[in-house]
C-alpha cells in the first residue's frame, strides 16, 4: 500500500508541475484548448488528493488494527 500511496504522490508532483507550466504559459495550445487542459489538470490533482487521503487513512487504519500477538517476539 505504501508503494501506491508513494505513485500516487509522484503523479500529484508530475500535475502540479503540468498545472504550473500552463498557468505560466509554457505550451503549444491556444487559450481555449490551454484553460481546458487546466481545468483537467486541476480536477485531476484534486482526485489524486483524495486518493492519496484515502492511502493514508487505510495505512494508519491497518497498524491500529493488528492484534497483540503479531507484537509478540518470536
Amino acid at each position: 500500500m505504501a508503494d501506491a500511496r508513494e505513485v500516487l504522490e509522484m503523479m500529484r508532483e508530475v500535475v502540479r508541475t503540468r498545472i504550473s507550466m500552463l498557468r505560466d504559459g509554457v505550451t503549444f495550445y491556444e487559450e481555449s484548448r490551454r484553460s481546458y487542459y487546466l481545468q483537467e489538470y486541476e480536477d485531476k490533482l484534486r482526485q489524486l488528493d483524495r486518493l492519496i487521503r484515502k492511502a493514508s487513512i487505510r495505512l494508519v487504519a491497518g497498524k491500529e488494527s493488528s492484534s497483540p500477538e503479531d507484537d509478540a517476539p518470536e
